[in-house]
């Protein structure tokens, strides 16, 4: 009499477990496919965003803030253009005019050297850059 008892515990065992596989490799696939958009997976969208992201080094903001620059996300974007269009024609430094401000990017990594103001532009001399981009 165990022999049928234990029998039928491991055979409602092996339904339960596959069942379980089932819905767990389910899950698994809704996960992957949520996972994916229309243009790549998660991981790539966020390189390519993380790519496109501007920076500034510690004296850039230190800079921004004692001359009262305000720099917006729109205007982030706009650095970030301009620093694919400075790529695109080789330029590793840029100056990049924008508005009433001037930027001194670091093209490849988008990274933002410092900032002036017009104010601070005048009489001013910019040196070590390959060349300058006009917003």
């Amino acid at each position: 009499m165990a022999n049928p008892i234990n029998r039928n515990y491991y055979q409602l065992n092996d339904a339960i477990i596959r069942q379980t596989e089932r819905i767990n490799k389910t899950t698994q696939e809704q996960k992957t496919s949520v996972a994916k958009t229309e243009n790549g997976s998660f991981q790539e969208i966020f390189n390519q965003e993380l790519k496109n992201t501007v920076t500034f080094s510690k004296h850039a903001n230190v800079r921004k803030e004692q001359r009262n620059i305000e720099v917006t996300q729109n205007d982030l974007e706009k650095l970030g253009n301009a620093c694919d269009k400075a790529q695109e024609k080789g330029i590793d430094n840029a100056l990049i005019m924008m508005d009433d401000s001037a930027f001194i990017v670091n093209a490849a990594s988008k990274h933002v050297i410092t900032v002036m103001d017009k104010n601070e532009m005048k009489n001013k001399l910019f040196n070590d850059i390959d060349g300058a981009v006009f917003l």
